[in-house]
Order: C-alpha cells, then sequence, then structure tokens
C-alpha cells in the first residue's frame, strides 16, 4: 500500500517538474541566446525563416539543431530520471544507494554546455538575411550578411518573451503575434 502510494506521488512529482521544465526552459533557451538580427520574420513575425547562407552555414545549421535537441532532450530527459533513481534507490536499498544516482547529476551540466552550443549555432545561422517565410510565404532579395546586420533595426522584447523589430516610420504601433498586445514603438537607438 505505501510502495503504491509513493510510486504515484513521484509519478506525480516527475509530471510536474516536467511541465514546469517546458514552461520554463524551452522559452528562455530558445530565444535567450545573443544575436544580431531578430530570428523571426520581418512580416508576419513567425519563425521558420530559410536565410540566405551559404551551404556550410546551411549544413552547421543541422547540426545546431540537432545537437540542440539532443542536450535539451538529455536535460529535459535527465532531471526526472534522476529523480526516479534517487526515490528507487531509498526505496529499495536506503540512503547507501542514492550515491549512484547523485554521481549521474554530474551529466546535467553536460546536456546544458550542448544545448548552449547547438543555441549558439542556431544563432549564427539566424545572423543571416530571411530569403522566404514558410508561414506568410514572403520573399526577399539577395542581400550580404555585413549589410543586413548594420541595416538590421532595433528589437524589442514584449513581455510575453517574443522579440519584435521597431518600425523604422516614427509613431507606428507594434502588435505582437504571439500575445496580440498592441505596444508603442520605442524609438530606435541611434536616432
Amino acid at each position: 500500500m505505501l510502495s503504491s502510494f509513493l510510486q504515484s506521488l513521484a509519478t506525480k512529482l516527475v509530471e510536474e517538474i516536467l511541465k514546469r521544465l517546458v514552461e520554463w526552459l524551452a522559452p528562455r533557451a530558445l530565444r535567450s541566446v545573443p544575436h544580431h538580427a531578430s530570428p523571426n520574420c520581418p512580416r508576419c513575425g513567425g519563425y521558420g525563416v530559410a536565410r540566405w547562407a551559404p551551404g556550410g552555414v546551411r549544413l552547421l545549421f543541422v547540426l545546431s539543431l540537432l545537437v540542440f535537441t539532443w542536450g535539451f532532450a538529455g536535460l529535459l530527459l535527465g532531471v526526472p530520471v534522476l529523480v526516479l533513481a534517487v526515490i528507487g534507490g531509498v526505496l529499495s536499498d536506503g540512503i547507501g544507494a542514492m550515491l549512484p544516482a547523485l554521481l549521474a547529476l554530474l551529466g546535467l551540466p553536460f546536456c546544458a554546455a550542448v544545448m548552449t552550443a547547438g543555441a549558439l549555432g542556431l544563432a549564427y545561422y539566424h545572423s543571416y538575411p530571411p530569403k522566404r517565410c514558410n508561414r506568410c510565404h514572403g520573399t526577399w532579395q539577395r542581400r550580404e550578411r555585413d549589410e543586413y546586420l548594420r541595416a538590421t533595426r532595433t528589437v524589442f522584447t514584449c513581455r510575453c518573451g517574443q522579440r519584435l523589430r521597431v518600425p523604422r516610420a516614427a509613431g507606428r504601433r507594434l502588435r505582437c503575434p504571439r500575445c496580440r498586445t498592441e505596444h508603442a514603438a520605442p524609438t530606435p537607438a541611434g536616432r
């Protein structure tokens, strides 16, 4: 009776930890990596924009996406596995069985470092000019990366975390595509 209660309690605990990690960690990890250009579409604000990047950079993007996914999955699955290992060790063999589970804790910083390396590769790919948007089907002429980074407008962050580009025309209003909140456009830096 007590064993089934502890097992259901551990299951609920792992579910809650997974939910909190997904809600808290995923948006921050995907949007907090600093780069010069905004990763979203200049027209609709959506993600899924193909870039005018050389072939090697596109290969770097695919590898970075795989590395980021691997690190994120390791971090996301590593925490509940660690919690279950500690609970299972305590229930079966007592406190002495917790040492191997606590040694597994050293794998979590490795997963975080792998995820960060993948995010940096993704940010480098997103610093190239947009080619076409898969959401609004907008297309753009080919531009050089340096010219694009010089011409990139100031990025404004909404309170929901969505990054928006500040329009060049003064007095315009910004609408966040995620939370639909309207903002007064801040003045671009250096103007």
